[in-house]
């Protein structure tokens, strides 16, 4: 199933009170590219990655950026695109839009919501939720779930690119998902896979898990 991965980076971190994105993980890369090169390294696509004008993009490793992916230009030898949301600060539906909307350029049959902020997610839970879409033909979506309900990465049929594009202001497709008129399908992750950093004690719990694994 073809599908593009929108990886949603256009936040403005006010909860953590510094940039999220760029801060620095025990093995030197920035904590958002640990989720970015997830999504480059599964099966999506293409992965549209949504940021803010303001966003210098040092972040992302060099060996991932490639000028004519650069500021939405369509280069269908790229598997990673800049998309550029000027109208971030309305709400996430707005980073929501921008990354279906160049989405959409591709004609995939489907895309995949994808928090830059959940440093632990990987690949393979990536191509999960992405297999468990492509088995369950009569549903409408696909989540990941910790046993509360469904949860990025989510991903939605290519018929569902229409409600998501009517969610307004810090609508997500959290409530696309709650509407019983849909139907979706769950894929269970490890607790850790959806941990975010929106907070300094957040933050560290990660660090402290990472750096217990080594």
């Amino acid at each position: 199933m073809r599908l593009t991965g929108i990886v949603l980076a256009a936040g403005k971190s006010s909860r953590m009170g510094r940039d999220k994105l760029s801060i620095v993980m025990p093995d030197g890369r920035c904590l958002a590219a640990w989720t970015l090169e997830a999504a480059l390294n599964s099966d999506l696509e293409k992965v549209i990655c949504v940021v803010k004008p303001e966003d210098s993009l040092a972040w992302i490793p060099s060996i991932w950026l490639n000028e004519p992916s650069y500021g939405g230009n369509l280069d269908m030898r790229t598997k990673l695109q800049i998309a550029i949301c000027t109208d971030y600060a309305y709400g996430m539906a707005m980073s929501l839009h921008c990354g279906i909307l160049s989405a959409m350029a591709y004609r995939p049959e489907g895309v995949m919501m994808i928090l830059a902020d959940q440093p632990l997610l990987q690949a393979r839970d990536i191509n999960r939720v992405a297999e468990s879409l492509a088995v369950n033909k009569r549903c409408d979506y696909a989540a990941a779930t910790d046993g509360s309900g469904g949860k990025p990465p989510v991903a939605f049929r290519e018929h569902m690119l229409g409600p998501l594009l009517s969610l307004s202001g810090d609508e997500g497709a959290r409530k696309i998902m709650r509407n019983a008129k849909y139907t979706g399908t769950h894929v269970s992750l490890s607790d850790f896979s959806f941990w975010d950093a929106d907070t300094e004690p957040e933050l560290q719990r990660i660090l402290d898990y990472v750096n217990g694994i080594k």
